[in-house]
């Protein structure tokens, strides 16, 4: 079973990904030096229901249910894919900083909102997270 991660890096080869198959679509991201965490109860609780991980300039921080499926070897290339899906955020706040980034990303959600789309509808279309939905397929067809 693998260890608690401390990095994206001790991430992806549990879950049979290699930071090499990242640069090209996240080229200003090194795995070795994204923290991954544990988000504390407290910090859940401000989450959506089916929010399964959050990206902070500082950290991904994953549910601690997923946490707890990874250090026992369950489901590793979902979390990896997930893993994916938040290094695409960690290159967007590279590549826009951190204000910016979350400017586009209230605009979207709040457009969507406001033009009559439910949360989840809303979520789905804001920009960046379909950029990091399209990584993850881009990264998991590689895989087949």
């Amino acid at each position: 079973m693998p260890d608690t991660p401390r990095t994206a890096a001790d991430v992806l080869p549990a879950t049979g990904l290699a930071a090499g198959e990242l640069r090209d679509v996240m080229p200003r991201v090194d795995p070795s030096q994204v923290r991954v965490r544990s988000a504390t109860p407290g910090f859940v609780r401000t989450w959506a229901k089916c929010i399964r991980a959050v990206t902070m300039p500082w950290a991904v921080y994953f549910h601690p249910e997923v946490m707890a499926r990874y250090t026992r070897g369950e489901g590793l290339e979902r979390v990896g894919l997930l893993m994916v899906h938040e290094l695409m955020h960690v290159e967007q706040l590279a590549r826009m900083g951190a204000v910016r980034h979350s400017a586009h990303y209230v605009r979207d959600y709040l457009r969507g909102r406001l033009g009559g789309s439910s949360h989840w509808d809303a979520y789905r279309n804001v920009q960046l997270e379909a950029e990091a939905r399209a990584a993850t397929r881009l990264v998991a067809a590689r895989r087949r």
